[in-house]
């Protein structure tokens, strides 16, 4: 054999033993509970002690922890058990850290009767001691089959610059949805969501256009079922 072919053999054979050596006393380092930390994460819900204290009390780092025998998913799943996680990452560090990365839920609408939130995904949410979000109040009963569209509708008012800072509360009566507005009297009425996105934008165009005119103090409600038009009812 040539012996330039043999060394460069003889070099790929010490590299992957070394490699080899390194990723087993790698993987045989224990991960201890000090050893976490939490990454891209913004605690307002809940609070980095009480995601502790679900880990803790699930015994997960009750002893030391060999990385080897360390089940990510597992701990993605008792994280998830939290009412205000949305979704959960986790990994471990060049450094040997485990690292969290946390997204909390994001409330759309607050449903005044029954006391929680709707998010953006349809799905409800209990208050939080921690932190209250300002959201649209919806007044009235919520039917189950309604909270994925208000989950939709509400992320919708939330992004959109106009409505975040103009819808106040939402009643539900039936399939027909009435919007209270800040610092004004009237309603705004949809007798259904189809098509909310277009007749939110032609109410948007009616009231930059008669804002200043001071037509808006003198209606009681505003509806905006018909296309590319709205139609106001005065006091």
């Amino acid at each position: 054999m040539n012996l330039n072919v043999f060394k460069i053999l003889f070099l790929i054979l010490i590299v992957s033993l070394l490699a080899l050596f390194s990723f087993n006393k790698n993987q045989s380092r224990s991960i201890e509970f000090n050893d976490l930390s939490y990454v891209d994460t913004v605690f307002k819900f809940i609070s980095k002690d009480s995601v502790d204290k679900l880990l803790t009390q699930n015994e997960l780092f009750s002893n030391k922890i060999l990385k080897s025998t360390l089940n990510l998913k597992n701990i993605e799943h008792i994280i998830l058990l939290n009412d205000y996680v949305s979704s959960v990452e986790v990994s471990i560090s060049v450094g040997g850290k485990l690292e969290i990365s946390i997204k909390e839920k994001n409330p759309v609408f607050r449903v005044l009767r029954e006391k929680y939130y709707i998010d953006t995904n349809g799905k409800k949410m209990p208050l939080s001691k921690n932190f209250s979000e300002v959201t649209p109040i919806v007044l009235g009963n919520v039917d189950s089959m309604d909270l994925k569209m208000l989950g939709d509708l509400g992320n919708y008012i939330k992004n959109d610059e106009f409505l975040s800072k103009h819808i106040a509360g939402l009643t539900k009566s039936n399939n027909k949805l009435i919007f209270n507005v800040d610092s004004f009297q009237y309603n705004l009425n949809l007798n259904s969501y189809e098509n909310y996105v277009s007749k939110f934008k032609n109410y948007e165009a009616f009231f930059n256009t008669v804002y200043s005119s001071g037509l808006l103090d003198s209606l009681t409600s505003i509806n905006l079922d018909f296309k590319n038009q709205v139609i106001i009812q005065r006091k």
